[in-house]
């Protein structure tokens, strides 16, 4: 004999057999039964205001006490929010779309239709002129600053 109410799968399989699932289902959980134990009369319970007063002061909660260590900011997850793997990118129970190509389970740093990046090189140098120079002919960089000039000192 079952001694709970049979589950669904159970109660599917005597439904297939033909056997009826109430002959499986414990008298304790029946209607009937119900009935007698909750037969008497339940009285309610008076308001706190109806209470006795008492000599004993009330009962408070505790004293709050600060834990040691770096109190906890970050708010715990309902079982909804709480990811099955790693794989599975979830916020408030959405799964994320990638914005590139609106799929699941990618985001856009991981799209596989991401476009590449040109290389970044450096600027290139500017094309020579068709007149060519000659070192000599270009200034150098010690020419074009302006020359310090010498202190005279007076003899004395």
């Amino acid at each position: 004999m079952i001694s709970v109410i049979p589950c669904c799968h159970a109660i599917a399989a005597m439904n297939f057999s033909n056997v009826d699932p109430q002959s499986y289902v414990p008298t304790v959980f029946t209607r009937s039964t119900y009935e007698e134990v909750y037969a008497s009369i339940i009285f309610p319970l008076n308001g706190h205001l109806l209470w006795e007063t008492t000599n004993f002061n009330d009962v408070l909660p505790p004293l709050m006490r600060k834990m040691p260590g770096r109190p906890k900011k970050k708010r715990r997850l309902e079982a909804w929010e709480l990811t099955k793997d790693d794989t599975q990118m979830r916020v408030g129970g959405h799964r994320k779309k990638c914005s590139i190509c609106r799929q699941r389970g990618h985001n856009k740093n991981n799209c596989p239709l991401k476009p590449q990046p040109a290389e970044t090189t450096q600027p290139s140098q500017p094309p020579p002129s068709s007149s060519t120079t000659q070192p000599s002919q270009q200034p150098s960089p010690q020419s074009s600053r302006p020359t310090k000039c010498k202190v005279r000192r007076k003899d004395t």
